[in-house]
């Protein structure tokens, strides 16, 4: 469009790229190839049955209009009484509890709150996109720290302490981790929630991951350690936890004096979240939690078999998830080999041997060199798929 210029607030702020490789995962699936799925983050389970239900029930009983901006009060009551039981916190629903469509606009709109063009957001690096680009939608600079395999992607408090400044306002943490697998320690945590302390910024921890957790490991949660939300939020949501990506329903627990702030921006937004959609989640939190065990277990099985078939293909490393259900794979070997950055190197797996994994690079800057897979994928997919990319690396590193 002639004199179009793009607003100062959006440079830098780039669409999540995994939907963009499955859209070229399906173009060669439409010539009749099969693709070996590795690429996007959805859950690999349908939504239990009874959530489903649920959801039938409240369009039955007619539950099809607005709802208050940051929820239906069942749920948001039922939220709080599960952090009582998961944490050991007590939260004022009414005053700490919004729900959002999906844990993508809780965070958003929990940044938007507290940012002031001029602030400065620390985040993961490999982590999750959405981070760096709601900063930059609240005008605020964001600043990551890195993420390696030699720490097996671990998040370092020594190093985000050196990254901060008088102009610090929020530190963003995502355990267990988007894209990487890792999880952070109880001494970690607590170390940051005492640099919280110390320096005044904020800490948004996304812990929508935190039921997939393996090996015994646990997860563990400045609110935990805090025993408040004082200058803390808890991205978490549904999507994950009880397959509900589709859903798109989310939550944030946030401190009281944020409440005012977010349920305007909320409404501003989108109104309320889908009714049908609360409905439904209000099942999944008051219902069994077998198929969410039933999940985990099978996501720590799928994770082994992405292990054993990973450590058999020559000139890579990994780092075995601890919890979530990606792993990082180092591939800077095959890409030095064909003098590729890793964005091409995806696209060429796509369309020669009909493998999708996400490029490193979606995920931050420092991802070149790295691809992602998820293991949330059936085990023929992971299988195949590894298979495939298992005889691409050979035939790189023999030619």
């Amino acid at each position: 469009m002639a004199g179009y210029k793009l607003p100062r607030r959006l440079h830098g702020v780039e669409a999540e790229a995994a939907f963009a490789v499955l859209a070229a995962a399906k173009k060669v699936e439409a010539t009749g190839r099969r693709v070996a799925h590795l690429e996007i983050g959805d859950a690999g389970y349908d939504t239990p049955e009874h959530i489903k239900e649920a959801a039938i029930r409240a369009l039955r009983e007619g539950k099809t209009h607005y709802t208050p901006t940051t929820g239906i009060p069942e749920l948001r009551q039922a939220i709080a009484e599960s952090v009582k039981k998961d944490y050991g916190v007590e939260i004022d629903w009414e005053k700490n509890v919004v729900v959002a469509n999906g844990c993508k606009q809780a965070i958003l709109a929990s940044m938007l709150s507290i940012l002031e063009e001029g602030d400065e957001v620390l985040y993961p690096n490999p982590g999750y996109p959405e981070y760096e680009a709601a900063a930059r939608f609240a005008g605020a600079k964001p600043i990551p720290y890195r993420l390696t395999i030699e720490d097996e992607f671990k998040i370092d408090v020594n190093r985000i302490a050196e990254l901060i400044t008088s102009r610090t306002r929020l530190v963003v943490i995502n355990t267990p981790h988007n894209p990487c697998g890792s999880i952070m320690r109880r001494e970690d945590v607590k170390a940051l929630v005492e640099l919280s302390e110390d320096h005044g910024f904020y800490i948004l921890s996304d812990e929508i991951y935190r039921p997939f957790l393996y090996n015994g490991e646990k997860h563990h949660s400045p609110l935990s350690i805090k025993g408040s939300l004082d200058r803390l939020i808890i991205a978490d949501g549904f999507s994950k936890r009880y397959a509900m990506t589709g859903w798109r329903i989310g939550y944030a627990l946030i401190p009281e004096e944020l409440m005012t702030t977010v349920f305007k921006l909320l409404n501003v937004m989108t109104s309320c979240p889908s009714s049908i959609s609360q409905w439904a989640a209000l099942a999944a939190l008051t219902g069994p939690q077998e198929p969410v065990y039933e999940m985990q277990r099978g996501y720590e099985r799928r994770r082994d078999i992405a292990v054993k078939l990973l450590s058999e293909v020559d000139g890579i490393r990994f780092a075995k998830a601890k919890g979530s259900f990606y792993m990082m794979i180092d591939v800077s070997k095959l890409l030095n080999k064909l003098k590729m950055d890793t964005e091409r190197f995806v696209m060429m797996l796509i369309e020669k041997y009909g493998v999708a994994f996400l490029h490193g690079t979606a995920l931050g800057s420092y991802g070149e060199g790295y691809i992602r897979m998820s293991f949330s994928v059936s085990e023929d997919h992971i299988i195949d798929g590894l298979e495939k990319f298992k005889r691409a690396a050979n035939e790189i590193l023999s030619s």
